[in-house]
């Protein structure tokens, strides 16, 4: 494409990324932050609508494409065909979606053009443009699809009872905890619906709205507010706390009636709990990929079309579900709603390639987390991963060139550092095997293998002695990563026949140390340098005691 790089200089830069070429990375990331502007407002031009309105919704249709583009390299591979042309299916894909949603909140498939709609109208279920009737490809139409027709039929009136119904179902569709409606919205909205859903055109009055919806809030919420049953209202308004709505029905007011008006449904779950529940499916080590998959989509199902979560695209798991490898320890609160926090905007630079900034902390005496120092860090985070009851964030650190863990749960103040346009500063990379792109052969299992208690120092291969009968102990530390390369035979004291295996691990030679001395005589290591070093360590710790 004119422009824009050839498909040989992308393959090349693709060559080089993989060998950690930064440089190569950046050439890469500009020409399609390029490309994907460009597939936007070929878009937006065909809108009929002003510029202000086609910019606001740039930016949102914008981070859309580099989803997809970013789903494209890690999916991508040079037997798939062109970078570009794969990317491309990605990139108008997730535009399109977005797309969808802008111009159709309520999530109704358009009715087809030659069929005859029944009351019973056709399924609720968010449908994406390319299965509906008119091209995803052509804006025009995309643009008319959602609009309504003056020669709409007008259709028959509806019982009170299908009125209330569909009057919770936008409600629940369209509003939340931070997004309401007001009664005027909802009146348009509603007649939307229904030309949508039904092809019926219909709308009551103005008061036979407003009495349907004050029945509503009677039926559905407590008849006097006080702090403690805040929770059971389904329905809120704007005044509910003062109780509005019965003043105006007791006439304890003077002057004109008070509008009731600012209307939201409240959910199941709310947004705060929402990500809770996602990110403690996503992070569990007891769910396969597909059970994940379909628990996350039953809970995205309760909440309205507002919701969004770094780990969820709207029909799969953006998380890697196989960099798990423990379960949540029982933290306090607000320890866990830290992690909550912090986990969530990591994952979303994650996805988004891009750095963070970020303060790391400690814990005092009086049990509080407190700065280790005023130095800020600024790390390419590229893996959020599971080690023994502990989060961590795996990412390359600026000006160290090394991989660094951090303890997701210590750290605080995170911010995606963006520059002076407010766009995300992407990655750097290096020749690590895991980066966020063109990582699918990384065994994250295996990583953590090789890096003991997430220690930094160059893994190794070290030999340990053991039982044959204690390999439980290799296995919860190393996974399925030793090898046996020995048997040994001995007699104890007592003359009994001993079975010991000599296996290799290929982990931290710093952290082995402290593991063998954990274990005490249930394993040997057999490498005369980490021998000394361990001799040394119980000198220590002999003399700390009193010992010696």
């Amino acid at each position: 494409m004119e422009g824009f790089l050839s498909d040989a200089e992308v393959n090349k830069l693709i060559s080089q990324i993989k060998n950690g070429d930064n440089s190569a990375w950046e050439k890469l990331y500009v020409n399609y932050e390029r490309y994907i502007h460009e597939r936007v407002w070929s878009r937006l031009r065909k809108l009929d609508m002003n510029n202000e309105k086609k910019t606001d919704m740039a930016e949102d249709l914008f981070m859309a494409g580099w989803q997809g583009f970013v789903s494209a390299l890690k999916n991508y591979n040079a037997g798939k065909g062109k970078l570009l042309t794969y990317a491309t299916w990605y990139i108008d894909g997730e535009i399109s979606r977005e797309m969808d949603i802008l111009f159709n909140p309520l999530g109704l498939a358009h009715r087809p053009k030659k069929s005859n709609f029944g009351k019973n109208g056709i399924s609720m279920s968010r449908v994406s443009l390319e299965d509906c009737d008119i091209p995803a490809n052509t804006i025009r139409e995309e643009n008319d699809k959602y609009s309504i027709n003056e020669d709409t039929p007008v259709g028959e009136s509806f019982s009170a009872e299908q009125r209330t119904l569909q009057i919770l179902d936008v409600l629940k569709m369209l509003t939340d905890e931070n997004v309401s409606l007001t009664k005027e919205e909802l009146y348009d909205i509603l007649r939307k619906y229904r030309i949508l859903k039904y092809n019926n055109s219909f709308i009551e009055s103005d008061n036979t709205i407003t009495s349907t919806l004050e029945r509503i809030l009677l039926e559905l919420d407590p008849l006097e507010y006080d702090e403690s049953n805040d929770t059971e209202y389904k329905v809120k308004y704007e005044g509910y706390k003062e109780d509005l709505l019965k003043k105006k029905i007791n006439k304890e007011y003077s002057g004109k009636a008070p509008s009731i008006t600012g209307f939201s449904y409240q959910h199941t779950f709310s947004n705060e709990e929402l990500d809770c529940l996602i990110q403690m499916i996503c992070f569990s080590d007891i769910f396969s990929k597909d059970e994940k998959t379909r628990f996350v989509k039953k809970i995205v199902g309760t909440a309205s079309a507002n919701y969004r979560s770094p780990f969820w695209d709207g029909d799969k798991l953006k998380f890697n579900p196989n960099a798990i490898h423990g379960r949540l320890s029982g933290r306090m609160e607000k320890d866990r709603s830290l992690f909550s926090k912090n986990a969530k905007l990591i994952q979303y630079a994650i996805n988004n390639l891009g750095k963070i900034h970020f303060r790391f902390n400690r814990y005092t005496d009086e049990k509080k987390l407190v700065a280790t120092s005023e130095y800020v860090h600024t790390l390419s985070p590229y893996h959020l991963v599971v080690y023994h009851d502990n989060y961590y964030c795996i990412g390359l650190k600026e000006d160290d060139k090394r991989i660094w863990h951090y303890r997701v749960d210590l750290m605080s103040d995170i911010e995606i550092i963006k520059d002076e346009d407010g766009r995300i500063i992407p990655i750097e990379l290096c020749g690590f095997e895991g980066l966020p792109i063109f990582n699918e052969n990384w065994d994250p299992e295996k990583y953590m293998a090789e890096h003991l208690y997430m220690a930094y120092d160059e893994p190794g291969d070290i030999r340990i002695k053991i039982k044959n009968t204690d390999y439980t102990i290799i296995h919860d530390w190393f996974g399925d990563h030793y090898d046996k390369i020995d048997e040994i035979a001995s007699v104890d004291d007592k003359g009994n026949e001993i079975h010991y295996d000599i296996v290799k691990v290929r982990t931290s030679p710093y952290m082995i140390v402290h593991w063998a001395m954990q274990y005490g005589s249930k394993v040997e290591i057999m490498d005369e340098d980490i021998r000394i070093k361990i001799y040394d360590e119980v000198k220590k710790v002999s003399k700390e005691y009193g010992l010696l």
